[in-house]
């Protein structure tokens, strides 16, 4: 097509006459001399037009950036929001092990810190083991020994007169007690010791190791905690810990002696070379006159079955029997004959 081609109906070839605008008259606009003129609504189609144009790409543009920036990797993101959300103490430190009570420690920091070891199985220790490897069944008893072998402990078995009915221990003692004016005769056994809870014995006379015959029991490691009936003990270095929640009563056993806690109150020694008590101080009657019974059955030599005042207590028959104050049943309190 000739350049010089021109439709009759070519806006750009056509004398375009200007007419005044209300409103958008532009006195200082003067067209060119020549010049091709455009009109009103040209100049509006095409102003439209480019506001048209302006308006699409900058929505384009927004929608394509919102596009991208939600299919962007926000990984880069991710290490500020995780070292936020993660735990700063995942982990802390364990409290330090408490320190084994001392003389004179009341009697709930004692069972506090027995309670505080690791609990073990009673069931691990029923049996007892002589020095010929024959093990004997304690069925509900117990048996146990320190590491160090130094303390060896037992319930006693049922069925047998052995003991007292409590805890019944042998510990070797750098200084054990002396045997009492009480008790010139007889087989002293300074290593003995007897808890039944509202008492504690340290030596005593024994003919024989009495329930020990049995054998020795399991070892009770440090830091383990064994529960029998009434009993909680702790095996720890220092020595054996065991307290009686019945009466209120603990102890500490070690090769240095022994150390009482709660009700246990020094005791005259009339039995045992040391002696300890839970006996109420404010009954003075009802304790001077359960120290008269006991020492005048002591002194009139008591027979089997007569009745006895303190648990666990031992004694000779006129005839040479040995004897032990235990329950009989429902008769209370009696003198039983014991092996």
């Amino acid at each position: 097509m000739s350049p010089d081609y021109r439709r009759p109906d070519d806006l750009w070839s056509q004398d375009t006459e200007i007419l005044p605008v209300v409103g958008d008259y532009d006195p200082a606009y003067q067209p060119q001399q020549g010049g091709r003129q455009i009109s009103p609504a040209v100049r509006y189609a095409l102003i439209g037009l480019a506001t048209v144009l302006v308006i699409a790409v900058a929505t384009g543009g927004f929608f394509a950036a919102r596009e991208f920036g939600s299919s962007t990797d926000t990984s880069s993101a991710l290490p500020t929001t995780t070292a936020s959300a993660a735990p700063v103490t995942t982990t802390s430190a364990k409290p330090a092990p408490s320190a084994p009570p001392v003389a004179g420690a009341s009697l709930a920091a004692v069972l506090g810190w027995i309670n505080e070891g690791t609990p073990v199985s009673a069931s691990d220790f029923r049996t007892a083991t002589t020095s010929d490897g024959t093990k004997n069944n304690l069925g509900s008893a117990v048996a146990f020994a320190s590491p160090s072998k130094k303390i060896q402990c037992m319930t006693p078995k049922s069925g047998t007169s052995f003991g007292q009915g409590g805890l019944t221990c042998m510990v070797s003692f750098d200084d054990p007690p002396a045997r009492p004016a009480t008790r010139p005769n007889g087989q002293w056994v300074g290593s003995w010791v007897d808890f039944p809870g509202a008492t504690l014995g340290i030596g005593h006379l024994e003919g024989d190791p009495g329930q020990f015959s049995l054998g020795d029991g399991a070892t009770l490691a440090y830091g383990s905690k064994l529960s029998i009936d009434d009993y909680d003990c702790r095996m720890d270095q220092t020595g054996l810990f065991c307290g009686n929640r019945s009466t209120g009563s603990a102890v500490q056993l070690s090769s240095d002696g022994a150390v009482p806690f709660g009700c246990l109150a020094k005791a005259t020694a009339r039995e045992y070379g040391i002696e300890y008590s839970c006996a109420p101080t404010t009954t003075t009657t009802s304790a001077t006159k359960s120290t008269t019974t006991s020492t005048s059955k002591a002194k009139a030599a008591p027979a089997p079955g007569d009745k006895c005042d303190t648990p666990g207590e031992k004694a000779k028959s006129a005839s040479g029997v040995k004897l032990t104050c235990d329950t009989a049943g429902d008769s209370g309190l009696r003198w039983l004959a014991r092996g």
